[in-house]
């Protein structure tokens, strides 16, 4: 009986919503009737163009802002986001979800995504690097000069995004790699003891609850932490170990708006664009 009542008041909600458009149309039709305006009225927003976006999750920053920028430029679209891991994303994708623009932290799962036909070409439009991060009371007193053998320690809980499934974790591990080789067996030693995370995003939450000593994200990411009053420490990583991330563009075969797709390209690559990556701490193509 509860079911049908909730039937009842979702079809009564129906009706009361068709009849009330029905009615503003009809006002707006006398009042367009009376003054001889020509004017074009969106009543039903829902209608709106809605773009698609899959992007990786260090960008929510830098690419909510340059979506604001391009929703003034064009007011009739709307803009749906989906931030995860770009692994996940990619997933989704080769799934059949729907997507317009791909967003991806790597060059990887582009080409991938073309070799099987969801798209046609991507580009570079940023680079970032790798940083290390402790609780603010920093329990295993890592420094910048004691970092590498901190890595290697197995009483320091680390934390670092899967490798394959995001592509923090794949520049974490690379990362790892050439550590390795300055260091015979520190590669082993190093993801012994690490915790395999879905994403960098959930890199935080461990080290807030002191369920890790040391996590490595991305430093636009720990950039933006820092901005929002997270109570953590910042350690840069020796540049001789660090790794060069490349964040790539591109847009889906399968989207209706291409020429609204290439509008937010260009927005991204234009000096607004630019200049609102490098604020949110990443490195804008030349």
């Amino acid at each position: 009986m509860q079911t049908n009542t909730k039937v009842v008041r979702v079809i009564s909600h129906a009706i009361l919503k068709s009849v009330y458009y029905k009615a503003l149309i009809f006002y707006i039709g006398l009042f367009l009737a009376f003054t001889g305006f020509a004017v074009i009225i969106n009543v039903f927003p829902a209608n709106a163009l809605t773009l698609k976006i899959m992007a990786a999750d260090a960008l929510p920053k830098p690419v909510t802002e340059i979506g604001n920028i391009f929703k003034k430029e064009h007011p009739n679209v709307k803009i749906d986001y989906d931030f995860l891991g770009a692994g996940v994303l990619k997933g989704d994708i080769e799934e059949g979800a729907p997507c317009d623009i791909f967003l991806s932290a790597n060059e990887k799962f582009q080409r991938q995504l073309k070799r099987k036909g969801f798209l046609n070409s991507y580009k570079i439009f940023a680079y970032n690097y790798l940083a290390a991060a402790t609780p603010y009371n920093n329990p295993a007193r890592v420094t910048k000069s004691n970092l590498i053998q901190k890595l290697m320690d197995a009483n320091v809980t680390l934390a670092t995004s899967s490798p394959h499934a995001d592509p923090a974790g794949d520049y974490t591990w690379a990362m790892f790699r050439i550590i390795n080789r300055r260091f015979p067996g520190a590669f082993k030693k190093i993801t012994n003891h690490t915790n395999h995370l879905i994403d960098a995003a959930m890199i935080m939450p461990v080290l807030e609850s002191g369920n890790a000593d040391l996590g490595i994200l991305y430093e636009s990411q720990l950039l933006e932490l820092k901005r929002s009053g997270a109570k953590i420490n910042i350690i840069p990583i020796p540049e001789k170990y660090n790794t060069k991330a490349k964040f790539t563009a591109s847009i889906l075969n399968q989207s209706r708006y291409k020429t609204l797709d290439k509008d937010f390209i260009r927005l991204l690559f234009s000096k607004k664009g630019k200049k609102i990556l490098k604020y949110w701490g990443f490195s804008p193509v030349r």
